[in-house]
């Protein structure tokens, strides 16, 4: 059953972005270039409603033929973003009147009670109240869905990085106890949507990686999957959900690993434009992709590259995580220490990654060719 749903996520989204390109093609509804684009071939922005068309095909088979179930509340709720994305690809929504809307969103996902009603340990803390899970939720939702539209700068990279998610959270369904798992969507369904994203996600890319017949994914595409993603994030960290990783990683700490480049990126930019005393919300050129572009890396090499480091980020951290898993030390240092230094050894090596890979000294060569190609 689960092959199935794979390969017919793949076929069909292959299908669906190849008609749908030409369709947008012959209307000439083409993604604008301007100085911010790191692109110069005619491309359309109809990969997230293949993606979502896809999805819509699938739940459907599913429905019909081998009971699929879905949480009414997060569909709508996806719908939603979805739809505020789609708005913006066409009329360039004002991102306050975006930002409004996602709240409306993220409440209504909260309604489907898959929340984030625990935080496993971080700072010590495990149970939270109702209020306060209610406002954690509805910010994680905001940062989650926005970290993977941030990220959609490049060929490739925000496709790639959630194609390394529902692989990974896939797996851990899978081999996750259904007796375990207490939502009102069941094992069997959460593991059917992933395998439909990994199937749509591939025949995205397909046609996003190629040169001519060019697909973006549009900020329809990159807030429905981010708003996705967010649902599956928030089905791990509630409490009454165990999961099989639980045995070896703190399950919050999973969750961050999991989208540790979003994240990172997003975190790092915001921070250098409130430095700049620049609005958060306005567009740049400062992501971490883009360092690598203005360095000489095709968008192929970078968005590799980068959901390379992510791997190895969630690797190194799941290893650390099972070093100091059964070793205990709060009775050495306090409360809680073992995660907190695993956390700390992890940013060492982000650390490290970061100067390896993307910090590097400017030169005059560098500013002329920056400030004065037609194509940057």
């Amino acid at each position: 059953m689960f092959l199935f749903f794979f390969i017919t996520g793949l076929i069909t989204s292959t299908f669906l972005n190849g008609y749908l390109q030409d369709f947008y093609s012959k209307r000439k509804l083409f993604d604008p270039i301007n100085i911010r684009s790191s692109h110069n071939e005619k491309a359309t922005r109809s990969g997230g409603l293949a993606i979502f068309l896809t999805l819509c095909f699938c739940y459907g088979l599913g429905r019909a033929f081998l009971g699929l179930d879905i949480n009414l509340f997060s569909l709508i709720a996806c719908c939603f973003v979805a739809l505020i994305g789609f708005f913006d690809d066409l009329f360039d929504v004002y991102y306050v009147e975006k930002f409004a809307l996602q709240i409306f969103a993220g409440i209504i996902l909260i309604q489907s009670d898959v929340y984030i009603n625990n935080f496993h340990g971080i700072l010590g803390i495990y149970e939270i109240t109702e209020l306060t899970a209610y406002i954690i939720s509805l910010f994680v939702f905001l940062v989650l869905t926005n970290s993977l539209n941030l990220i959609d700068g490049i060929d490739g990279l925000t496709g790639l990085i959630s194609l390394k998610f529902f692989i990974v959270i896939s797996v851990i369904i899978y081999f996750t106890d259904p007796n375990l798992y207490s939502f009102s969507v069941s094992k069997n369904s959460m593991l059917s949507y992933a395998l439909v994203m990994v199937g749509a996600l591939i025949g995205f890319l397909v046609f996003n990686y190629k040169s001519e017949k060019k697909v973006f994914l549009g900020d329809f595409g990159s807030l429905l999957i981010g708003s996705i993603i967010t649902y599956f994030i928030f089905s791990i960290l509630h409490s009454s959900n165990q999961m099989v990783t639980d045995n070896w990683i703190n399950r919050s700490l999973i969750a961050v690993l999991l989208l540790i480049y979003p994240l990172a990126d997003t975190l790092r930019v915001y921070i250098l434009r409130a430095k700049s005393r620049n609005s958060p919300f306005l567009p740049d050129r400062r992501h971490l992709h883009h360092k690598l572009i203005d360095k000489g890396y095709s968008h192929v090499k970078a968005s590799i590259l980068i959901a390379l480091l992510s791997i190895s980020v969630l690797i190194f951290g799941f290893g650390i995580s099972l070093l100091f898993w059964n070793t205990d030390l709060s009775s050495i240092f306090f409360e809680g220490a073992n995660l907190i230094i695993t956390v700390f050894i992890i940013l060492a090596y982000m650390t490290l990654l970061y100067y390896k890979v993307f910090h590097f000294k400017k030169s005059k060569w560098f500013y002329h060719i920056r400030y004065n190609s037609p194509n940057l």
